[in-house]
């Protein structure tokens, strides 16, 4: 059968799951698609059919068990692949294999926690850490919503983006900003980046548990593990917490890095209206003519009201 629109790829779902002799216990109409809900020996997994502008994508949610690997069977021949075939890479210009990176679940069937940074690499500005709790049954609205990595996202599109996972996720997110003055005094303390980055997740996390118990977190891997988990206090301590690179393939982190970003931009344009002067991204030479004007306008001493001192760009600034 030819999947050319929702209906048909749920037709072609259940005609597999049958030949697959997975029962479906429950479907029904989730935001921009259908969900399948499936079990086979006792154990359970959940099929979602999303069908767009992009064409079919299909969301394989459940623990590891023999039913979710049936279920990925199924998707695999919706997607015209053999059962158990992985999807195709591309190969490198020089024709050798790319090694698969380390991946993470996009959605788990449980409650869970996704944190993630914004403004580490910036000169200008805060240091903000987010994280979202998200339930299963938020998965298919932050989908709908278009949730990803914020590095994919436009400026544009961040507040409102961030304003609908605030409603989804309402009661279930924290977002801690540290701005620059603040930040110095911490970093002066600290003296390791990687150490104030643990201390601002385990913060979160802890936040978080203490408006819902849950046993999973997930987080961006930005060092050694042991630098989250030994900031991590008795709760904390409780989750299993999985650190990950490029771990905002996970919704609830890709949510979280929205806020983070939202709240970055927040202060960004509140320091161009205080100050009269727009402090770019980054640490480039953009970034080193603002931060002169600024000097020039404010003084030496006011620059830590809007940077992060210790990175080399002050030199450049104040030379």
């Amino acid at each position: 059968m030819r999947i050319v629109d929702l209906g048909s790829a749920s037709q072609r779902a259940e005609e597999l799951c049958a030949a697959a002799g997975l029962e479906i216990l429950e479907q029904k109409d989730i935001p921009y698609g259908r969900q399948f809900k499936v079990c086979s020996g006792g154990s359970t997994a959940q099929l979602n059919i999303y069908f767009g502008k992009k064409g079919l994508k299909l969301v394989v949610q459940g623990g590891d068990s023999a039913v979710k690997e049936a279920l990925e069977d199924v998707t695999a021949q919706m997607e015209g692949r053999s059962a158990g075939e992985k999807k195709a890479t591309r190969p490198r210009a020089d024709g050798s294999a790319v090694v698969a990176k380390p991946t993470v679940e996009v959605a788990f069937d449980e409650p869970w926690i996704g944190t993630d940074e914004s403004g580490k690499g910036d000169f200008f500005g805060p240091l903000v850490t987010a994280g979202v709790i998200v339930d299963p049954e938020a998965v298919p609205l932050l989908q709908s919503l278009g949730v990803d990595d914020s590095k994919k996202i436009t400026d544009k599109k961040i507040p409102g983006m961030a304003e609908e996972i605030r409603k989804i996720c309402f009661g279930k997110y924290k977002v801690l900003q540290i701005n620059p003055v603040k930040y110095n005094e911490l970093y002066g303390k600290m003296k390791n980046l990687n150490v104030l980055l643990a201390w601002t997740h385990a913060a979160v996390i802890e936040d978080l548990l203490e408006k819902q118990d849950v046993k999973l977190g997930i987080a961006d891997k930005f060092g050694d593990e042991k630098y989250i988990n030994n900031k991590l206090k008795t709760k904390g301590k409780g989750i299993r917490l999985i650190q990950v690179p490029k771990a905002e393939q996970n919704i609830a982190v890709a949510a979280a890095s929205i806020l983070a970003r939202d709240a970055l931009l927040k202060w960004s344009n509140g320091a161009k209206k205080q100050y009269g002067l727009t402090l770019p991204k980054g640490a480039s030479s953009l970034v080193i003519q603002a931060g002169k004007a600024y000097v020039q306008a404010h003084g030496k001493e006011a620059l830590a009201n809007v940077a992060k001192l210790h990175f080399k760009t002050t030199e450049d600034v104040l030379r």
